[in-house]
């Protein structure tokens, strides 16, 4: 895999980053969509060496080495989409304007699939007959990838695309305790009620990683973790109850204490909880499997 170094006016402060970034080992940092917060901050990274990936020309996917998941080929309708599922387009062209999402409208079986025309700031793009893209999904637990072409544009009655039926689909399964890479803001209140500001580094639906300046609790200590995500643009907060399972102190920056990592696990959540945990989870794996 190809990366390339990433410029100081690639970054912009308080706006979202529009890809995966890596370190100068190619260690993943943040998953795409991250906002640096400061310029300071910007100056860091920057001066430490950030990294993307160049974008990919088939439709092969990738994750992080670590738990990697499972592959297999299947066809489009054993997906099981429902209608106003949203999918991913990407052409071959660089940078965040060769991605759009869209939302399936319907399909037949061998012949198109139907998905709403990519929009930009409110305004239809510009679709052309023949033009190439990788369309990748989420479904349940699996990500899936196939290349297509836009076999027809319409208009009428409203704009949407008709994608060539794709022969097989591509699919990786996404194994049990998958851990997304995040850089998430988290409130912690300890076992002896005092509150702490934490940051979650990385993300599972039955546990989590928080970095934090002095230690919050003891092995087997029980937390109440607090923190905000996004879900299809929706802001869900949680409030996770959890046991913490191991402290240590992680490496230090230049000039900086270190910080302290705290390993946690998460106790039985309310489904509602469990649901919106879930969905942002693997939204996030979706977002660094698409970037592969």
């Amino acid at each position: 895999m190809s990366f390339v170094r990433v410029n100081t006016g690639e970054v912009e402060v308080g706006q979202p980053v529009p890809w995966a970034l890596y370190d100068d080992r190619k260690q993943l940092l943040f998953a795409r969509g991250v906002v640096v917060e400061t310029e300071s901050q910007k100056k860091a990274l920057i001066e430490r060496g950030l990294f993307r990936k160049l974008p990919v020309n088939d439709t092969r996917l990738n994750t992080e080495s670590g738990d990697k998941p499972a592959d297999n080929l299947c066809a489009f309708d054993d997906i099981k989409l429902d209608i106003g599922d949203t999918l991913q387009l990407q052409s071959q062209g660089e940078g965040p304007q060769s991605r759009f999402y869209v939302r399936l409208i319907g399909y037949l079986k061998g012949r198109s699939i139907i998905v709403t025309t990519p929009t930009q700031d409110g305004k239809v793009l510009l679709m052309r007959e023949g033009q190439g893209f990788v369309v990748r999904m989420f479904s349940g637990k699996s990500v899936y990838a196939f290349g297509t072409s836009i076999h027809k544009v319409a208009n009428v009655p409203f704009p949407h695309l008709h994608l060539n039926y794709p022969g097989q689909v591509r699919g990786l399964v996404v194994r049990r305790g998958a851990r997304a890479r995040v850089n998430l803001i988290a409130a912690v209140v300890g076992a002896d009620g005092r509150s702490h500001a934490a940051s979650l580094v990385d993300l599972s639906t039955g546990g989590a990683m928080l970095t934090a300046r002095l230690p919050m609790g003891a092995r087997d200590d029980r937390l109440l973790l607090k923190f905000r995500v996004v879900v299809n643009e929706i802001e869900e907060y949680l409030s996770i109850p959890a046991v913490l399972k191991s402290v240590h102190a992680g490496a230090a920056s230049e000039g900086d204490s270190p910080l302290i990592n705290h390993g946690v696990q998460f106790e039985e959540l309310p489904h509602n909880q469990q649901v919106v945990l879930s969905a942002f989870v693997y939204r996030v794996l979706f977002e660094e499997t698409a970037e592969g």
